[in-house]
């Protein structure tokens, strides 16, 4: 018996490797509408007919779209409170000395007691935002900041 020559085996080994890789895939087939979108019905065939376009996975949106995420931040001040060592409202006979919160004045009641007088500006008055604000405001606590509170 003669062996087969190494060119024959090659020649042999490649036609079985050319009919094992071919494959046969189906493709999703639709026609366009007359102002050119393809919304309609898709077709799954072994190749798309006349008239028909063959749909990439692109043009469906199954991939290669691009998302752009943006993040902005704003930093934002709390308004600060200060401190002062002047004493609060007090007095009596009519010589009143000392400060009050939300814009009020120390003065004499008319009795002889000295108390704070006037309309109360938007202030934090126990732990809670209270007082006048401009028509249309009201008095809120100031977003993302403890304590202080604003017309808004």
């Amino acid at each position: 018996m003669v062996a087969p020559s190494p060119t024959r085996v090659l020649a042999s080994l490649v036609g079985v490797l050319l009919f094992a890789v071919t494959a046969n895939a189906d493709v999703l087939c639709a026609k366009r509408q007359r102002d050119g979108s393809l919304n309609g019905p898709v077709k799954i065939r072994p190749a798309c007919r006349a008239g028909e376009v063959t749909l990439t996975p692109d043009m469906v949106g199954f991939c290669c779209t691009v998302t752009t995420t943006t993040t902005s931040t704003t930093a934002m001040t709390c308004p600060s409170t200060t401190t002062t060592l002047a004493p609060n409202c007090q007095g009596s006979g009519g010589n009143c000395i000392g400060v009050c919160s939300g814009g009020q004045t120390c003065a004499d009641d008319g009795t002889g007691h000295c108390v704070c007088t006037g309309t109360l500006q938007c202030d934090s008055i126990n732990g809670s935002c209270g007082g006048s604000c401009p028509p249309g405001q009201t008095c809120q606590p100031f977003p993302g900041c403890p304590g202080p509170c604003v017309c808004r």
